[in-house]
């Protein structure tokens, strides 16, 4: 079944991609409470830097790519009632960090596909829709992304723009990362310039459209929270492919052992790298730091 919140003539097209004030003395034994709450925050950073430089994948080394234009998000393969929680969820995940949400009767941009045959359905899609699906991408970059197996394989088409949502004065083709595969090779070379700095880029990059490729057979043992806040993850920030988030508290690890083992849903750590990653400066250069701080202040005041 194919759910979505968009006309069923763009469903059909998509588818075949198949207090009280303290008292003196109270003030003098809140002192060791503040002791724990530095050392938790000391404890933490480390951490949850290293949390957020393995999974948030930059393009061209440049800033942290996310959705500018509203996320309309499509999904096949599951029953109706998992479809539509699982679009709920990812509504719910979007509005809590401030992400650009269409409304309904909207053009696809977000897809997602559970399928029992994933690598057969990207072979179609490399046949039939190569340029609609992956763009400019080289065919090593995208043979590698389908030979690939992987539980959840994303697709992340980007385009550059200006900090006021302009194209570059030079207009480029659309570059790709992939989770699964490999970037692009080379940088690319535009000549708008004159605002780059040590400290701010002149140019930011935002999704053009994200393709989720489930492989059902590794979900009979994953809770339809589980799926939904993974996906939600995966399609709302680009997410580096096979790193090992050792004691890191996410959803990111719900393949990586049995799924009971993951959290139920989105950690503290990713609702905060989500709400992070939209509220800090693409033009920043320092804005992996910037989430990272973020995280940390938010999962210490809880």
């Amino acid at each position: 079944m194919v759910y979505s919140r968009v006309p069923s003539l763009l469903v059909a097209a998509a588818a075949i991609l198949a207090g009280a004030p303290a008292e003196p003395a109270a003030a003098q034994s809140s002192a060791p409470a503040e002791v724990t709450v530095t050392a938790s925050r000391a404890e933490l950073a480390p951490r949850v830097s290293k949390f957020v430089n393995q999974i948030a994948a930059r393009q061209n080394d440049e800033g942290l790519p996310r959705w500018q234009d509203p996320v309309c998000p499509l999904i096949t393969g599951l029953p109706r009632q998992e479809g539509e929680f699982t679009l709920g969820r990812i509504s719910q995940i979007a509005t809590a960090a401030k992400v650009p949400l269409a409304a309904e009767h909207c053009r696809p941009n977000l897809f997602i596909f559970v399928t029992t045959q994933p690598t057969q359905l990207l072979q179609a899609m490399a046949d039939q829709k190569r340029i609609v699906t992956f763009g400019d991408a080289t065919p090593t970059v995208v043979d590698e992304f389908i030979k690939t197996p992987r539980p959840v394989r994303v697709w992340y088409d980007t385009s550059m723009r200006t900090p006021e949502g302009t194209p570059p004065k030079q207009g480029l083709p659309s570059a790709a990362q992939v989770l699964g595969g490999s970037a692009l090779p080379g940088p690319p070379v535009y000549n708008d310039m004159d605002r780059t700095s040590h400290i701010l880029l002149s140019k930011i990059w935002s999704f053009s459209y994200v393709f989720v490729i489930v492989d059902q057979a590794r979900l009979q043992a994953v809770s339809r929270g589980q799926f939904a806040d993974y996906v939600a993850m995966v399609g709302l920030a680009d997410i580096k492919p096979g790193v090992h988030l050792g004691d890191a508290q996410t959803i990111l690890k719900l393949f990586d052992g049995a799924p009971q083992a993951a959290p139920d849903g989105l950690s503290d750590w990713d609702q905060a790298f989500l709400k992070s990653l939209y509220a800090t400066e693409q033009v920043s250069r320092t804005q992996r730091n910037e989430v990272a701080n973020s995280i940390v202040r938010d999962v210490v005041r809880k």
